[in-house]
């Protein structure tokens, strides 16, 4: 269903009684216009500018570059193509940003890749990913989820001026059966027309994450999963489709969560690498340690864990 009138007025409704959350999702024509609405649910109410209305302020008036100068530098650049940061293809230019994150260290060495590592998400700034499939129209809760992640984006960008918070739009387009342009464009162009502009995405060239579609970054995914062998911390899987759903239906007989059974886990490695120069297709499932626990401390909901190998199994990465 695609987005129209009567369906954003029943969606702003829905999400808050307030005019000012309508005024920031329906877009006023001074786009401006709804973040110092925001500001004003967010900061005092004070005479006197508080530290963050001058910080933001000072934002405001700073030159930001739109979309169509960001393309017509990045026009300059030879062999420039969209998406895939100015090199001749996806390939090069993603094999060359694992090639300079690991240049000063060991072959295997990626961790430059995940510049917050180890960090707590409460010091960072907020980046908040959108991540629409281009299989059809925007629906209605793509909007709202859309919608949320861009207000945190905003009120992030407002309290860390200088860092690299943002509203990110990634492109999952892995169905490749399904997935089209047109529909891409189309969800683009709703967001446009919600006001929901976003600070990193596909068409935005000189941003220092891309590419931000996902079927540009499988080199890089390749390049990782690898590593990822190598170490042992994943393997290789040659279970056919048919394999997997009879095993599955056999688990749910039993009355067990149906998980991967780990057929190719331990597999004898002369038969993976004979399978393997012989062509024959198989994902990379990350290798659950027998007995573990995944706990995290999440930021809303505190401290969270669950069984992993009893509830996941060995999943598929790639």
């Amino acid at each position: 269903m695609k987005l129209n009138m009567a369906s954003m007025a029943l969606l702003a409704a829905s999400l808050s009684s307030t005019s000012s959350l309508v005024c920031a999702f329906t877009r006023p024509a001074n786009h401006r216009g709804a973040l110092t609405t925001l500001s004003k649910l967010h900061f005092s109410s004070t005479k006197e500018p508080t530290q963050q209305q001058q910080s933001t302020i000072r934002r405001r008036k700073a030159f930001k570059q739109n979309t169509a100068t960001l393309l017509s530098r990045a026009s300059t650049f030879t062999n420039y193509k969209d998406g895939a940061l100015f090199l001749s293809t996806t390939e090069e230019s993603t094999t060359t940003a694992v090639n300079g994150a690991s240049a000063s260290s060991d072959e295997s060495n990626l961790d430059n890749l995940f510049p917050n590592k180890n960090k707590s998400i409460i010091d960072l700034p907020p980046r908040m990913r959108f991540a629409p499939s281009p299989t059809g129209s925007l629906h209605v809760g793509g909007a709202r989820t859309a919608l949320y992640n861009w207000l945190v984006a905003k009120k992030g960008q407002l309290d860390f001026v200088e860092g690299d918070g943002g509203f990110v739009l990634r492109v999952e387009d892995t169905d490749v059966a399904r997935s089209t342009k047109e529909s891409e464009d189309s969800v683009l162009a709703d967001l446009s027309w919600l006001g929901l502009t976003w600070d990193e995405g596909p068409n935005t060239p000189l941003a220092k994450y891309g590419p931000y579609r996902q079927s540009e970054r499988s080199t890089l995914y390749s390049k990782i999963a690898n590593s990822l062998i190598e170490s042992g911390k994943a393997y290789p899987c040659f279970s056919t489709p048919e394999e997997l759903d009879a095993m599955k239906a056999r688990m749910e007989a039993e009355g067990i969560p149906p998980r991967y059974d780990g057929t190719w886990r331990d597999a004898d490695p002369e038969v993976v690498k004979a399978k393997i120069d012989a062509g024959d297709p198989y994902t990379v499932r990350f290798k659950v340690p027998a007995g573990a626990r995944v706990v995290i401390d999440d930021a809303v909901r505190g401290t969270v864990s669950w069984d992993a190998e009893a509830t996941v199994g060995d999943f598929i990465l790639l």
